[in-house]
């Protein structure tokens, strides 16, 4: 029986890109009401991760759980349940952002009269209802970020998954942005899971953090604790 309280449950999650292991048999879970940090040096498989729990890679082998859905056996309804923000913008940038967040809500099928409902209630909960007439590529990157997240969330998602959306970010677009996601996880009971490059990048902002190390999940957390000493590292 799926968990109710998890939004996330990945088990023993292996990926190989040929000969190389990326994900060694990962083991996590991101609760409902909360923000769970993905830690980890470049090359340790957190984006391989993103990417095959948000449907866009199959594993090898494991099981991956979105909302109580098996994501490997029925990926499209897996996908009608989380939200993904990659740590590239994508296409469509000449677009104002009004007419960007209209485009994805038609894409996710939301009726005409609820795309410009939606868009409206985004457009607020992000603090971009001064921006809607610019174009997307003429926003500083704390602003687009925002944007990338009101994406992500417009077909109101149970599960967001991000990467790296502090990377590149001001002190106060950071904040900005670590507000937002804090509030989604607190009053609307978003399961949100973040990779980050250290873990002084979750402070104030995850409940709990997990390492990823060598393709594997080798700690948890919370965002405050230690980590166990994991001895000396191979030359990647």
């Amino acid at each position: 029986m799926a968990d109710i309280g998890v939004g996330v449950r990945a088990t023993g999650v292996a990926y190989a890109f040929g000969r190389t292991q990326v994900l060694a048999g990962v083991d996590l879970s991101v609760p409902y009401g909360r923000v769970t940090g993905l830690v980890g040096e470049k090359g340790e498989g957190k984006t391989t991760l993103l990417l095959v729990l948000a449907t866009l890679l199959a594993p090898d082998t494991g099981r991956v759980e979105i909302a109580g859905v098996d994501a490997v056996a029925r990926p499209a309804e897996a996908r009608a349940a989380l939200g993904w923000l990659p740590d590239t913008f994508g296409v469509h940038d000449r677009l104002t952002v009004v007419e960007y967040l209209d485009l994805f809500g038609a894409a996710h099928r939301l009726h005409a009269r609820d795309v410009a409902v939606r868009t409206g209630e985004l457009l607020a909960l992000t603090g971009l209802a001064g921006q809607a007439r610019e174009r997307v590529h003429a926003l500083p990157r704390g602003q687009r970020q925002r944007l990338g997240l009101a994406r992500a969330l417009v077909h109101r998602p149970r599960v967001l998954l991000l990467d790296e959306p502090l990377s590149g970010l001001d002190s106060a677009a950071r904040a900005a942005l670590r507000d937002l996601l804090l509030r989604l996880a607190a009053e609307e009971g978003t399961a949100i899971l973040l990779s980050g490059g250290a873990l002084t990048e979750m402070a104030g902002l995850a409940d709990r953090v997990v390492l990823l190390d060598r393709g594997r999940a080798v700690g948890e957390r919370p965002a405050s604790g230690p980590f166990p000493d994991l001895g000396p590292r191979e030359v990647r």
